[in-house]
């Protein structure tokens, strides 16, 4: 059977057998050759790659992607004026003709003024651009986001999807230094969640910088890091730096990120609420959902000012509820529920849980469980507990501590505890490092199960196998085999060998009480007193600056490693 060759193949072919003279490869296409044709169709997923590439490679990017973004922006904020987006979309295919949000607007225009034949060929790119958008496999999970160029372009391939935008921030994780993390609302109103890398922006950046220091960035005024003053942060420019430029450019996604990461590393509370604030009063309900959090939180802690506060708190709540937050829905209605806001509340409150658990939240259905579990507020239901209970488990790994223990209770039937383990077994043999901890626990305790030290060992370094880096199961793992009363599960060479690992790796961790009580309890079970009371020091220290409810158990370990005691207890 013949097949065509292609012209490249035969040229080499030909080198092979005649030989030929070598030389330097012929320069790929730059951006501005491969789009002297406008709209050419096909417009194929390879052909928006190739465009995209050849963008990323133009000497002044900066500059063009900053005229896309403010053009984009322009496109979103024209709404229903449907005749704007013809010269808008035209001027934004101008400056970079794979932007998805251009062709949105063009193929709405066309549509707008009858011109459907028109409206196809933009239609034809919106395709190709979304299916390129899914590179490698993707799926738009945090382990595998979709890279995208901008987050114009994130936004517009969910609406393309019929997708409504509720929030959005940035985020990163050990392997990608800047995503974007978006939550929606699908067509149905189930909530949509989806991360998307935006290395390609922050390293094309990152290198125009280093060969430009006039280089300015997609929003905010048309400033240099000079000109901004911000020319120390620019020197060494990483993902918080752009981060903290777009944020004063006033992009809500990185005023959340800002915002949110104050508050959870606690460097400063008024900071978190400043950039909470304005994000959410752009719209960013993930925004208002986390300012809730954080003033409830202030107000815990702040008592001159606790009352304003809480009411400031549910507002923001109250606002990002109605928007469909589900998380807001099932964090409002559990302070309800808890009569936290008045007894005439609580009714409500169980609504609003109610509400969350019917779009699948985690926090809602765990606490449904523990409500029809214990019989407080709502009947006792066991087999009404185990449903809820075992739809949080499938969702999410912290969950299924709370349906392996309900499982496990000792009034439960032998089926649901045979149903139990056999779960935990199929889930740890998926490397689920959580089930892995909760058979642990069962072999130490001989539940279910025949008592065994050395299988519950196993079990313990095999979740820590499994997640090295999870600083909460790292620390679960450690305190058991650290302080456990049982001298043959006892294995605290390798209880402090993990905690000095993490502690050493995780900025966050070394701030947790919790977890420093762990490493100081780990150094006192290795006979290392001095370096014990050093570290609980620190622990001692937080809980003061977080009014941690801890605190008395902290102090008590400090002095008993003053007194050259170490940490023992019935664990697990």
């Amino acid at each position: 059977m013949s097949r065509n060759v292609p012209t490249f193949a035969v040229l080499a072919a030909g080198c092979l057998l005649l030989g030929c003279a070598s030389g330097p490869r012929p320069a790929l296409p730059t951006y501005d050759e491969l789009v002297e044709r406008p709209y050419e169709l096909p417009a194929s997923p390879e052909r928006v790659s190739a465009i995209k590439s050849a963008f990323l490679s133009t000497p002044d990017f900066d500059q063009r992607v900053r005229a896309l973004t403010l053009l984009e922006n322009q496109a979103y904020a024209i709404g229903e004026e449907t005749l704007r987006l013809g010269s808008i979309g035209s001027a934004i295919l101008d400056h970079y003709q794979a932007s998805l949000v251009g062709h949105q607007a063009l193929a709405s225009f066309y549509r707008h003024v009858d011109s459907p034949e028109q409206a196809e060929v933009h239609d034809a790119w919106i395709e190709a651009i979304a299916a390129a958008i899914p590179a490698a496999g993707t799926d738009g999970s945090l382990e595998q986001p979709h890279p995208v160029l901008t987050i114009n372009e994130a936004e517009a391939f969910l609406a393309g999807r019929e997708a409504t935008l509720l929030g959005a921030a940035y985020h990163q994780s050990e392997n990608r230094p800047l995503l974007l993390w978006i939550t929606a609302l699908d067509s149905q109103g189930w909530p949509v969640e989806m991360f998307f890398d935006l290395n390609d922006l922050y390293s094309t950046l990152a290198a125009s910088l280093r060969r430009n220091p006039a280089t300015v960035f997609p929003v905010g005024p048309p400033e240099t890091c000079e000109s901004m003053g911000l020319a120390g942060i620019c020197e060494d420019f990483d993902p918080v730096a752009l981060i903290y430029i777009l944020a004063r450019g006033n992009d809500s996604a990185a005023q959340t990120f800002l915002g949110w990461r104050n508050f959870a590393t606690r460097e400063d509370f008024e900071d978190a609420i400043g950039w909470l604030h304005m994000a959410s009063r752009q719209g960013n309900r993930l925004a208002n959902a986390m300012l809730g959090e954080v003033l409830w939180e202030k107000s815990l802690s702040d008592k001159d000012s606790s009352e304003s506060h809480r009411t400031r708190a549910e507002l923001q709540f109250q606002i990002a509820a109605s928007a469909g937050m589900d998380s807001a829905m099932s964090t409002l209605g559990r302070l309800y529920a808890g009569g936290l806001y008045g007894e005439d509340k609580i009714e409500a409150g169980l609504d609003l849980v109610a509400r969350a658990a019917s779009l699948d939240n985690v926090e809602a259905l765990r606490y449904l469980g523990w409500l029809h579990t214990e019989g407080e507020l709502l009947e006792e239901d066991y087999r009404l507990a185990e449903q809820y209970y075992q739809r949080a488990a499938q969702k999410n790994d912290s969950a299924k501590f709370d349906y392996a223990v309900f499982l496990m209770r000792p009034d439960t039937s032998q089926g649901a505890k045979e149903r139990g383990f056999q779960w935990l077994r199929e889930t740890a043999n998926d490397e689920n490092a959580i089930a892995m901890l909760l058979i642990g626990d069962l072999y130490a305790k001989g539940v279910h199960v025949g008592r065994s030290f050395r299988r519950a060992q196993s079990w313990f370094k095999s979740a820590v196998k499994a997640a090295p880096d999870d600083a909460y199961l790292v620390n679960e793992v450690a305190w058991r085999l650290a302080v456990t009363h049982l001298p043959k599960l006892r294995d605290e060479r390798y209880a402090l060998r993990i905690m000095k690992r993490i502690m050493e790796r995780n900025a966050v961790a070394r701030r947790t009480p919790a977890y420093l009580d762990t490493w100081a309890a780990a150094y006192a079970a290795n006979g290392d007193f001095e370096r014990a009371i050093s570290v609980q020091k620190k622990a001692v220290e937080r809980a003061l600056s977080e009014d941690d409810t801890d605190l008395p158990i902290l102090l008590e370990h400090l002095e008993a490693f003053r007194a050259g005691k170490e940490i023992s207890e019935e664990v697990p």
